[in-house]
């Protein structure tokens, strides 16, 4: 018991606590990038078992699966990429014999099929996602995944030495290539043999592989026309990679609510119109989808029947029992006294006990991510000696009476489709405000932030004027790709970003590439005026001369930390530089005002 534990042993434990850096439960939000460490997966041991049983199907007839998981915000979807992550890895040890496992229960394997999961946060608009998939496939498997898929090919179609004087012609290999892979497949089966048999153009077709944007020079050196950002061209690549690929890919598409939070119902369809081309065309693919339960009907009616028809019945995260309260609580202490150096003390739940995690039970109802956020606030109480173990029982009591009739309104509420139109949708929008998500700050999610911040201030300020997302143009026979195009003011905008991982380097030559593809929209009058996103601080003599000798580009720079800002006020209020980039397509709006802000109570308050 916690009254076991001598006064010497309770100071020592609360010492390492408050002079520790990292508390436990201070991550209370998963993040696809960031492990997991503690696993309780009795709530989801029935998922589990129903996406293993679909990969085992998927092994054997090659044919794709697609699977909806449910939860209310906190319930773990997120959480349960993680758990599927580190199945694989024990999966793939016991498959490749890496290490003996003993006395090890078979149920803690999946499959004996070989399998690997893929995190696809999803892009908050419908901008390259495609792209966004194959980038995904490409950073989880590393860049070997070229180099096994481009050698078992050419290898199929005799590009190996037959002797020591004899070297494979090069065309001879891509035509027998396109004979299998023809039409839109050409430039993807020209791009993977010259990888693998020309040294010279090797770089050069790695680039194109990986989606970078490449010179007119040196498209025409490989002997291809087209780019891997176009929707065709990529998914020829991910058909290409899962025929070739002797393992299912599990495609984890996490917060698919995301569109509808940054854009709507547009972009909403279509991500769904691009999850059943992935259904329909490629192979070898459980595709996965985590989504919010209360979003799920709206989803639900928007996709269209044949997509309903071929998903899997949904599956529904379960909350914590008071049991695996308990055994989390105990297993993340014990974590947290190893990484400290300590034996664990004797009471397993210290510096709380019993009947508090039995309180923080009853006031989350088994919420995981709430009943982290209550333990870490009581031990900061412990830790701080703000409050007593007792004092903490007595507010805890009077927390869950006073919670409870709260609680019971909250699971009676569900959202009612038969109401009109615009108050469901005020609805899913106070559900999605309130729904606390990793942010993602990458080009699809600030171009959507972006053009959101455009929507909300033309239509508050009553202009005419309309958006459209993935604005194709020609350039000769080459289709070019804008993240956005704005009408408005008699005007056409085209809105580009970089093809860039993070917003705190400089865009380099990817930013380049992008205000180049404004300028050949504007030359070819696809587009009169250009916005361009990039890094703050972007520089380059090619980068700075492009925008100087073109001012119809406007150049916005923006940081991680304003881009986050920028994703997160998307569905409330523009901060000041989403009202800066409306402005430059309105320039008579008017100066910024900032909304009211509301006070919030503090955690003391919340606690008491």
């Amino acid at each position: 018991m916690y009254s076991e534990l001598s006064d010497d042993d309770k100071n020592m434990y609360l010492d390492v606590l408050s002079q520790a850096p990292i508390m436990p439960f201070s991550n209370f939000v998963s993040r696809g990038d960031i492990v997991d460490p503690i696993d309780i997966s009795r709530p989801r041991a029935f998922i589990d078992r129903e996406v293993y049983r679909l990969v085992q199907q998927t092994s054997r007839d090659r044919s794709s699966r697609l699977i909806p998981i449910l939860g209310s915000a906190g319930t773990g979807k997120t959480h349960a990429y993680h758990s599927f992550k580190d199945k694989e890895r024990e999966n793939r040890r016991r498959l490749e014999g890496a290490e003996e496992l003993e006395e090890v229960d078979a149920s803690k394997f999946a499959t004996s099929s070989d399998w690997t999961i893929v995190y696809v946060p999803s892009p908050p608009a419908s901008i390259r996602v495609l792209l966004h998939v194959y980038t995904c496939i490409i950073e989880e498997l590393g860049a070997e995944l070229i180099d096994i898929v481009s050698e078992k090919l050419v290898k199929k179609w005799g590009g190996t030495k037959k002797g020591i004087f004899q070297k494979p012609k090069l065309d001879e290999v891509i035509q027998l290539g396109i004979r299998e892979f023809p039409g839109v497949f050409a430039d993807c089966v020209k791009a993977l043999v010259t990888y693998q048999l020309d040294k010279n153009k090797k770089p050069l077709a790695e680039r194109w592989l990986l989606g970078e944007s490449l010179e007119d020079e040196e498209l025409s050196d490989l002997g291809i026309n087209s780019v891997l950002e176009d929707d065709d061209i990529c998914l020829s690549m991910i058909k290409i990679i899962t025929e070739n690929l002797d393992r299912v890919l599990i495609l984890y598409f996490d917060e698919l609510e995301s569109p509808y939070r940054m854009l709507g119902e547009t972009a909403e369809i279509k991500l769904l119109e691009i999850l059943k081309r992935l259904y329909n065309e490629v192979k070898g693919l459980v595709i996965t989808i985590a989504v919010l339960k209360e979003i799920w009907p709206r989803i639900i009616e928007i996709a269209d029947a044949p997509l309903r028809s071929r998903m899997e019945p949904e599956q529904e995260l379960k909350p914590f029992s008071l049991n695996d309260l308990k055994i989390f609580f105990s297993k993340s202490m014990e974590a947290f006294w190893e990484d400290n150096n300590l034996n664990p003390p004797l009471y397993p739940l210290f510096p709380l006990n019993e009947k508090l995690i039995e309180m923080i039970y009853e006031k989350t109802k088994g919420n995981p991510r709430n009943s982290i956020k209550l333990c870490r606030r009581f031990i900061d109480k412990i830790v701080m000696e703000e409050m007593t173990v007792d004092q903490l029982l007595q507010v805890g009591a009077e927390i869950v009476a006073t919670a409870k009739p709260k609680a019971k309104i909250e699971e009676e509420e569900v959202i009612d489709f038969s109401k009109p139109r615009e108050v469901i949708k005020k609805t899913i929008e106070e559900i999605l405000a309130e729904e606390e998500y990793s942010i993602d700050v990458n080009p699809q999610s600030v171009a959507g932030a972006a053009l959101k911040c455009i929507n909300m201030v033309g239509e508050e300020k009553g202009r005419k004027f309309k958006t459209e997302m993935e604005f194709k143009f020609k350039l000769g026979k080459r289709v070019q790709t804008l993240a956005a195009l704005i009408q408005a003011e008699g005007n056409k905008w085209g809105l580009e970003i970089p093809s860039i991982k993070t917003f705190d380097r400089s865009a380099g030559v990817a930013g380049y590439y992008a205000a180049k593809r404004l300028k050949d929209a504007i030359d070819e009058k696809a587009i009169d005026k250009a916005l361009l996103i990039v890094p703050t601080g972007s520089r380059g003599a090619k980068f700075e001369s492009i925008l100087q000798n073109n001012p119809d580009i406007h150049k916005v720079e923006l940081n991680n930390e304003i881009g986050e800002k920028l994703i997160a006020n998307a569905l409330k209020y523009p901060t000041l530089e989403g009202w800066q980039i409306a402005k430059i397509i309105f320039p008579d709006i008017g100066e910024y005002q900032p909304p009211l802000v509301e006070e919030t109570p503090s955690d003391e308050e919340n606690t008491e």
